[in-house]
């Protein structure tokens, strides 16, 4: 692989972990950009992140700049609520943009406003796929779950078993079950009610391919999936991570998700970690 000396910031959205390069002038990575993420993704050889952002100029001048995301895997991703949190502090705090701002992804134009750690990213609008679809389960039983794209696909399912080996296993049997090929699969997001307004939520994420810290597109389809059962917006999302505050407009129309974007460190990268 032929880089420059890369010089990027490492920052985490309640334990979403994020490589961010700004490319905007001179892309410092000549090579592979999918190959590129997986190695500095690693948790051992690399910066370990799950996932890596690219920062671009807009094709829309109206804009402020646009992001390429790679999951640890190297696959694309077209919306990451945690990452776009992060991204969003790191653009306000190099100047790149100003708060509130306007970017592009993948799912579409993201604003977000900035408020010292805190972010407040404005989602893609959710969309429900199905209210309820039910899911053979190895065992003979079956599990319902709401199929959501809050900007990826979510299959979302009320659960009250926080086991480790339970959300790693259904995480992954719903991640890949027949019926969500169309959408490569789906991230699997698990939740409970807790309190009047407040869930916990977890979710085994695409890319990642295991239960995540924190997943913002998941706060967002788990908190979607809570008002449909009767809670009232705004929701208190408790993830593995921290704490995010999702809002939700008249019938879905927009959806808000409130969280901390905070630095780990700035580094330059070595060209042997991508030899």
């Amino acid at each position: 692989m032929q880089i420059k000396d890369v010089e990027f910031s490492k920052m985490t959205g309640a334990g979403n972990d994020f490589i961010i390069i700004d490319a905007r002038k001179n892309n410092p990575v000549k090579t592979d950009r999918s190959e590129f993420a997986k190695k500095l993704c690693h948790r051992h050889f690399g910066a370990g992140a799950d996932g890596v952002f690219f920062l671009e100029a807009p094709e829309d001048k109206n804009n402020h700049f646009k992001w390429d995301f790679y999951n640890a895997d190297g696959s694309n991703a077209e919306m990451c609520g945690n990452g776009s949190r992060c991204v969003a502090r790191f653009a306000f705090d190099k100047k790149i943009a100003p708060s509130p701002m306007k970017f592009e992804t993948r799912a579409g134009v993201v604003g977000a406003t900035v408020k010292d750690s805190e972010v407040e990213v404005q989602m893609t609008k959710p969309k429900i796929i199905f209210k309820s679809v039910d899911v053979p389960t190895a065992d003979g039983s079956k599990v319902t779950v709401g199929y959501w794209d809050t900007g990826v696909p979510h299959v979302v399912l009320n659960c009250d078993d926080w086991g480790d080996e339970y959300l790693q296993e259904m995480g992954s049997y719903l991640r890949n079950y027949s019926a969500f090929k169309k959408t490569n699969g789906a991230n699997a997001t698990f939740f409970e009610v807790v309190a009047p307004s407040q869930i916990l939520a977890a979710t085994f994420e695409r890319g990642v391919e295991g239960i995540t810290l924190a997943c913002g597109t998941g706060a967002v389809a788990a908190a979607a999936q809570a008002v449909l059962l009767g809670e009232k917006a705004p929701i208190k999302v408790q993830m593995p991570g921290g704490l995010l505050k999702v809002d939700f407009g008249p019938d879905f129309s927009w959806a808000t998700l409130t969280g901390p974007a905070t630095y780990v460190y700035d580094g330059k990268l070595s060209a042997e970690v991508t030899k």
